[in-house]
C-alpha cells in the first residue's frame, strides 16, 4: 500500500516579495543602509549618472552599493557585476531591480573617486565612533601590486643599448658605401646596391632620432624607466621580478585588527613611508597613535626620531651590522672603541687614531679614525684598499640609534614585533585573494587608489561582519553622526597621489610614439 504525503499550500508557494529571499541578517542591509546614509551626508556628489537621452541615470546610491557589494564578493569586473544584477537575488534586492550596463559601472567607478574615497573614511570613523578600532597601537606595512600594464616599458639602458646598435648598423653601411665607390669594375661591386644602402642608413638615422626623443622625455621626468601602459607605475621588484607596480601602504589596528588606512604610493621601497602613514591616519581618523610597530624597511632613522619626539613609541628593528660588518667579522676582522683614549683598536693589535672631529657625510657628523699601521698586517687585503690606511667613521650624535638598538633587543619589544605578522600581514593576503589572477583593472595611480579603497572597505565590512550583527549595526548607524570630510582635505589628499604626467602612447603603423600631457 502507498502512502501520499499532503503538503499544506503554503509551503508550495515562493515568497510574496524581492524583500522575504533577503533575511534580516544578511550584510546587504547594513551595506544599503550606510551607503543611503553616506549619500545623504555628501549630498554635493551624490547625484544621477548623467545621460544624454532615454531613461533617467542611475543614481549614486545604488552604483556605490553595487560596487561595494562586488568587491566584497571578489567581483570586481564590470561586465560580471552586469550579470549579476540579472541573476543574484541579494544583487536584485540591493539595486531595486535596476540593471545598468558594463559601461555604466565602469564610469562611474572611474568618474567618482572623491565619492568613493569618502566612503572608505567614513567607514574606517564610523568603526573609531563604535570604538571598533582605537588607532592607538598600530602595525604598517607596504606591499606590491602589479599594476594593468605589459612588462614591456621604455628604459634608458635599452635605449642606449639601441641607440650604441642603430650606430653601428650606420658606420657599417657607410663602409660598404665607401668601398662601392671605391671599385673600379661594375662586376666587383657588393650584392647590395647604392641605393639600398642609403636607404638602410636613412632608416637608421630614424631610428636614433627617435630613440634620442624617447631619451629626452626620460631624463625630463626624472625617471629611468616608464611603463607606456601605465605611466605613473614605476618598475619595481616583486616575487614575479620586475615590473610595472605599485607599493599599497596600509596601518592596521593591533587590537581589532581592522585597516584605519589605505593608500597606494609610487616608492620602489618602504624607507620614506613610515611618516606619511602616521600623518595620513592622523587627518583621515583624528587620533594620533601611542604605538607603531613596523618591520627594518622602515628603519629610517630621521622619521623613526621625529615620531618618537610626538611621544609615539616606534618598534622598528634595525640591522645590528651592515652587509660590509658582517663579511669583515666573518675574515676574522672587527674593531673595539675605547672611550677613555678616544681610539679604535682592530682585531690585530693596531690602533686607529682621530684625525678629524667634524667630518660631514649625508648631513651628519662624524669622528674620523685612521690608522698609520696597515703597511704589514697580513689581513690589509681584507679590511681595506686604502694605501694610507683603514679608516673609520663614528657618528657624533650616534648615542640614539645605539640606545635604540638596544631597545628592540629586550624581550618584550621581541614579543610585540613578533605579533605584527598576524596583524598587518592578514589584510594583505585576504584583499590579493579577493583581487584574484587580475588585481588591478584600472590605470593610474588616483584610479588604482579607488580599487584600492574598495577593497580595504570590503575587507573592514567582512571583519565587521564576523563580531557583529546586522541589527546591532544598523541600530548604531542611526546613532551615527558624522561631520562631513572637507573638501580641501579630499583635494589635498588627491594631490599628493596624483600629479599631471607626460604620456607616450606607440602608434605602431607609423612606428613611433605620440607624445601628450594629461
Amino acid at each position: 500500500m502507498s502512502y501520499i504525503s499532503i503538503i499544506p499550500r503554503e509551503q508550495l508557494m515562493l515568497p510574496c516579495s524581492i524583500d522575504e529571499y533577503v533575511s534580516l541578517d544578511n550584510i546587504v542591509r547594513f551595506i544599503d543602509a550606510f551607503i543611503d546614509k553616506e549619500i545623504e551626508i555628501n549630498s554635493d556628489l551624490g547625484n544621477r549618472c548623467p545621460v544624454s537621452e532615454g531613461r533617467p541615470g542611475f543614481t549614486s546610491n545604488c552604483l556605490c552599493k553595487l560596487l561595494l557589494y562586488g568587491y566584497l564578493n571578489s567581483i570586481s569586473s564590470s561586465r560580471k557585476l552586469e550579470n549579476e544584477t540579472k541573476r543574484n537575488i541579494e544583487v536584485i534586492w540591493l539595486m531595486h531591480n535596476q540593471c545598468p550596463d558594463h559601461w555604466t559601472i565602469s564610469n562611474f567607478r572611474k568618474e567618482n573617486k572623491e565619492l568613493i574615497r569618502r566612503i572608505a573614511i567614513d567607514f574606517r570613523r564610523f568603526l573609531k565612533a563604535n570604538a571598533y578600532l582605537s588607532g592607538k597601537s598600530i602595525s604598517t606595512d607596504g606591499t606590491k601590486i602589479k599594476a594593468n600594464a605589459s612588462r614591456d616599458t621604455l628604459s634608458i639602458g635599452n635605449i642606449n643599448k639601441r641607440l650604441e646598435k642603430a650606430e653601428q648598423e650606420i658606420e657599417k653601411y657607410l663602409n660598404q658605401l665607401s668601398e662601392n665607390d671605391n671599385v673600379e669594375n661594375e662586376h666587383e661591386a657588393m650584392l647590395e646596391t647604392t641605393q639600398e644602402l642609403k636607404s638602410k642608413i636613412e632608416y637608421y638615422q630614424k631610428e636614433i632620432e627617435k630613440l634620442e626623443k624617447q631619451k629626452t622625455f626620460l631624463e625630463s621626468l626624472g625617471v629611468n624607466s616608464i611603463s607606456l601602459s601605465d605611466p605613473s607605475a614605476k618598475i619595481m621588484k616583486t616575487k614575479e621580478g620586475f615590473m610595472p607596480s605599485y607599493n599599497v601602504q596600509a596601518t592596521v589596528d593591533n587590537d581589532s585588527h581592522f585597516i584605519t588606512s589605505c593608500q597606494v604610493t609610487d616608492h620602489p621601497n618602504d624607507y620614506y613611508s613610515l611618516e606619511e602613514n602616521i600623518n595620513t591616519l592622523q587627518e583621515e581618523l583624528e587620533v594620533q597613535p601611542q604605538k607603531v610597530i613596523a618591520d627594518a624597511g622602515y628603519a629610517n632613522e630621521e622619521q623613526i626620531q621625529t615620531l618618537e619626539e610626538k611621544g609615539i613609541d616606534v618598534i622598528v628593528p634595525f640591522p645590528q651590522e651592515s652587509q660590509s660588518q658582517k663579511k669583515q667579522r666573518k675574515n676574522g676582522i672587527s674593531f673595539t672603541y675605547n672611550q677613555q683614549t678616544d681610539t679604535i683598536t682592530c682585531s690585530q693589535g693596531e690602533t686607529l687614531y682621530l684625525t678629524k672631529r667634524n667630518y660631514k657625510q649625508k648631513n651628519h657628523y662624524y669622528k674620523k679614525y685612521q690608522c698609520k699601521s696597515c703597511s704589514g698586517c697580513p689581513k690589509k687585503h681584507l679590511c681595506t684598499k686604502s694605501k694610507k690606511g683603514r679608516c673609520i667613521y663614528l657618528r657624533k650624535d650616534g648615542q640614539w640609534l645605539e640606545n635604540h638598538k638596544k631597545k628592540m633587543q629586550t624581550i618584550e619589544y621581541k614579543r610585540q614585533f613578533k605579533q605584527r605578522k598576524s596583524t598587518v600581514e592578514h589584510p594583505f593576503g585576504t584583499m590579493k585573494y579577493y583581487m584574484g589572477q587580475i588585481p588591478i583593472f584600472l590605470r593610474g595611480k588616483e584610479k588604482v587608489q579607488i580599487e584600492l579603497d574598495l577593497y580595504s572597505t570590503a575587507y573592514n565590512l567582512k571583519h565587521l561582519f564576523n563580531i557583529s550583527t546586522v541589527s546591532r549595526l544598523l541600530e548604531e548607524l542611526k546613532q551615527w553622526n558624522p561631520t562631513p570630510i572637507l573638501s580641501n582635505f579630499l583635494s589635498n589628499f588627491l594631490q599628493k597621489i596624483y600629479h599631471p604626467y607626460l604620456c607616450l602612447i606607440p602608434n605602431k603603423k607609423k612606428n613611433s610614439y605620440y607624445l601628450f600631457s594629461e
